[in-house]
């Protein structure tokens, strides 16, 4: 938690929020604009489904991102300091 003590942290946090927003109304057009060719049976469903994979994929994304901050973190606090022999 030391992110919310520094600016770089919050700008950081910010930064990836906006994307978020903007990437996810992305998603929606582009979903709408796709599921709207299909005939009218198959259109909910392709929406949905759609959007449940956006989500997913998102998601799996921000948390792979989190995996390997922490993962590179526990290998650099386990590494010798440099210029220690």
């Amino acid at each position: 938690m030391e992110w919310m003590t520094t600016a770089e942290g919050w700008a950081a946090l910010l930064t990836l929020t906006v994307l978020e927003i903007v990437l996810g109304i992305d998603n929606v057009i582009f979903i709408a604009i796709v599921a709207g060719k299909l005939p009218p049976g198959r259109r909910e469903r392709a929406r949905r489904t759609g959007l449940f994979l956006a989500m997913f994929i998102r998601i799996a994304l921000l948390l792979s991102i989190v995996c390997s901050a922490s993962t590179c973190r526990a290998v650099r606090s386990s590494s010798p300091a440099a210029g220690s022999s």
